[in-house]
């Protein structure tokens, strides 16, 4: 499916209209589709994919690239995966009467030097912690940003340093621009990345509709450089505008990483009808993140190949995605992870893939989560990674407290 016809059916949605599109997956070469996978432990649990409106979703092998792109495709298959899961703990701990952090969400680790990791929170919960035990909130920090000392996952928990004034009140990620600080809009960073001289984040530009924390819809999606990790950070401008993508085009900056082939690879949701979302997926050399026209689409529409610079020839590359995901490159299993949880089912899930851009297998989960828990924006951390990725760790937020679990592959 391509975006041009996104933009169309996206005009329609907010006209009070709705409709149905499907959208292929790779570059549209079939071959026989791989078997679904199992789940965790001794008796895994299949989880089929959501199938497509209209039509079957062709499955693709494709040439080789640099890095781990460059293994033949008879030599990357998976056998079925076993795991084991374990709660290492919260991200921070709430203690005292005293006013403080009670919750936060977004959470995307970034390397910011030796033995510190930066941070992005889309929101950071100011309140306290009375003798009754149940945390009280008084504001809400839209978009801020921490500091870790530690690079150990097992050694977080209280050891955030979170970007203040000098009241010891967290402050936006953003420099000051009060022309754009109207009382409906706030800024929520997403997938962010260090190059040698600059650090980056992407962010989601929202407007809100209600007084909740979680009553807003997008308008835009934009990114912001700082020349050092606690910031300020500053919003690139195309044209006088700080939106890099407008509210109709897929949400770069959802999740990204950058590969041994020296190309950054950002994925963007994007609404396909109403209430089902796909991931797109963009590239970038990561010395040329800052200029729109470098960026390269993901496509199986364009004449002039699978990259093209026309965003509205895009093909979304993932099915049923939420705002919040990770994709990585494991070298343990020798292929590449999309970590990300079902909303609907509760259940966070897991999906391999031998290129970033696809087939990827169906989803396993790896654990469920209570309705009551409240459960959002599952990601791996891959910073922490051990034994070559044969142990991973996610994070995950339950009521707005994150916690960090431990994945063993076996």
């Amino acid at each position: 499916m391509k975006v041009k016809t996104v933009f169309f059916f996206a005009l329609v949605v907010l006209c009070g209209l709705s409709g149905g599109v499907w959208a292929a997956d790779n570059r549209g070469n079939r071959v026989v589709p791989p078997r679904l996978e199992g789940g965790p432990g001794a008796a895994p649990r299949e989880v089929p994919r959501r199938q497509p409106t209209i039509g079957p979703r062709p499955v693709t092998t494709i040439g080789p690239a640099a890095g781990p792109l460059d293994q033949p495709a008879q030599a990357l298959e998976h056998k079925r995966l076993e795991f084991s899961v374990k709660q290492v703990g919260p991200l921070f701990e709430v203690k005292g009467a005293s006013t403080q952090v009670i919750g936060q969400g977004g959470n995307y680790a970034v390397a910011a030097g030796p033995g510190k990791i930066l941070w992005f929170l889309n929101n950071i919960w100011i309140g306290e912690l009375p003798s009754s035990g149940q945390p009280a909130r008084w504001g809400i920090i839209e978009g801020g940003v921490a500091l870790s000392a530690s690079t150990s996952p097992y050694s977080l928990k209280g050891a955030l340093d979170y970007v203040q004034d000098e009241n010891r009140w967290p402050i936006s990620f953003l420099s000051s621009d009060f022309r754009e600080y109207i009382p409906v809009r706030k800024f929520w960073p997403r997938a962010g990345l260090k190059t040698e001289k600059k650090y980056y984040v992407f962010y989601s530009i929202l407007n809100n509709f209600g007084n909740g924390p979680y009553d807003y819809f997008r308008v835009g999606q934009g990114l912001a450089f700082s020349d050092n990790p606690e910031g300020p950070y500053k919003k690139m401008e195309i044209g006088g505008m700080s939106a890099f993508w407008s509210d109709v085009e897929p949400a770069f900056g959802s999740a990204a990483f950058s590969d041994s082939d020296g190309q950054l690879y950002v994925y963007g949701r994007v609404m396909t009808e109403p209430g089902k979302y796909t991931a797109a997926l963009s590239r970038v050399k990561p010395g040329d993140i800052e200029s729109r026209e470098k960026y390269e689409y993901y496509s199986l529409d364009a004449s002039s190949g699978v990259w093209t610079s026309d965003l509205t020839e895009v093909t979304p590359v993932m099915e049923n995605m939420p705002e919040e995901f990770s994709v990585s490159y494991n070298e343990y299993l020798k292929s590449y992870l999309a970590l990300y949880l079902d909303i609907e089912d509760a259940e966070v899930l897991l999906m391999r893939s031998d290129y970033p851009w696809g087939q990827w297998r169906a989803p396993v989960k790896i654990m469920a989560c209570s309705k009551e828990d409240y459960c959002s924006g599952a990601k791996e951390q891959p910073l922490f990674s051990l034994e070559d990725g044969k142990r991973i760790f996610f994070t995950l937020e339950k009521k707005n407290m994150p916690y960090i679990y431990e994945l063993t592959f076996k």
